[in-house]
């Protein structure tokens, strides 16, 4: 049986471990396609690209700050690099080759966050009860 009461006692490791999961989507999700504009459509109006450039510029920066380390923003600038990559060849076939590249990035930039979202007290207590 389900329960179905409502919980008040949601605690803060779940609600970290719920957005670490959703993160990497979220950036995903506003990166590429600014990527894919750009690659797709060089001829719209300058100011157009400059929006794009700058939009993109600073998800990119967003994914290295707020607590979500270095690996989320290294992984997620890679993504974005496949997407180009998918983008600029795009007639042909070999784009399809990006999907697993872009899946097992999404996951090793979920891995990234949660290991950036560990609570470090936690981690000391983990060592101290394993030993090490």
């Amino acid at each position: 049986m389900v329960n179905s009461e409502p919980n008040d006692r949601v605690s803060a490791a779940d609600a970290g471990f719920a957005k670490a999961l959703a993160e990497p989507y979220a950036f995903a999700l506003l990166t590429w396609p600014a990527v894919i504009a750009l690659m797709a459509a060089p001829d719209w109006p300058a100011w157009t690209r400059i929006a794009l450039w700058v939009g993109l510029a600073a998800m990119q920066l967003a994914a290295y700050t707020g607590g979500r380390g270095a690996g989320l923003g290294n992984v997620m600038l890679f993504t974005s690099g496949i997407v180009a990559l998918a983008a600029h060849g795009h007639p042909s076939p070999w784009s399809l080759a990006a999907l697993p590249a872009l899946f097992i990035g999404l996951h090793a930039a979920q891995r990234a966050r949660l290991k950036s979202a560990r609570d470090p007290v936690a981690v000391a207590e983990d060592t101290a009860r394993v030993g090490g």
